[in-house]
């Protein structure tokens, strides 16, 4: 049996430990010790218990949340595809491709995923919303904004803007798009299908 433990250093009389703080860590049965994993857990599977304080921190509640959470594996690169139902379609519940997409992977008994940042839902689309809402994920400010979202948008942002769109303020428009999702959405993807247009130089 595997023993994890999310460090979220609780009350003024816990212990504090700079090496396992805002982390999981794993069991050293051996040397009796916790182990910093560089990593998230393994997603939950079989048999597994989940126990620990009555009073949890904002940071504790998104830890127990990432362990189920398909987002936060891609970011982390904990990524396990063996352990998904495949084919799997990750997409963003929006009006047209999206919804089209999601609603032709349920026909076809595939797997959906549609990742949804905060305040996305608002703008998912009403088939979406109807049909497929069972398949949405909704994914942390601090996890799109995390070091390896962030790189990765700034380098699309960098390539994809085109030279008639860089008004001044294009970076702040660019930062209010629902762009940084697709970072997930692509990440791990085997293949990626865009249906749409292309501008004019």
């Amino acid at each position: 049996c595997k023993l994890y433990f999310f460090d979220d250093a609780g009350p003024p009389w816990a212990r504090k430990d700079a090496a396992t703080e805002g982390k999981w860590s794993c069991w050293n049965a051996i040397d009796k010790k916790w182990e910093p994993l560089e990593t998230m857990p393994p997603a939950p599977s079989g048999v597994y218990a989940g126990i620990g304080a009555t009073r949890l921190s904002s940071r504790a509640e998104r830890a127990i949340h990432s362990l189920y959470g398909l987002a936060a594996r891609i970011v982390s690169g904990s990524f396990d595809r063996s352990r998904l139902h495949l084919p799997m379609l990750l997409s963003g519940a929006c009006d047209g491709a999206d919804e089209t997409f999601g609603e032709l992977a349920i026909i076809h008994e595939h797997g959906l995923v549609h990742f949804l940042g905060p305040g996305d839902e608002e703008w998912a689309s009403k088939k979406a919303k109807e049909a497929q809402k069972h398949a949405f994920e909704h994914v942390q400010k601090e996890l799109l904004e995390s070091e390896v979202v962030s790189a990765a948008f700034d380098k699309a942002a960098e390539s994809r803007v085109l030279g008639s769109e860089r008004t001044p303020d294009w970076k702040a428009k660019v930062a209010e798009m629902a762009a940084r999702r697709n970072f997930i959405q692509v990440r791990c993807a085997d293949a990626v299908y865009v249906v749409g247009w292309r501008l004019e130089k």
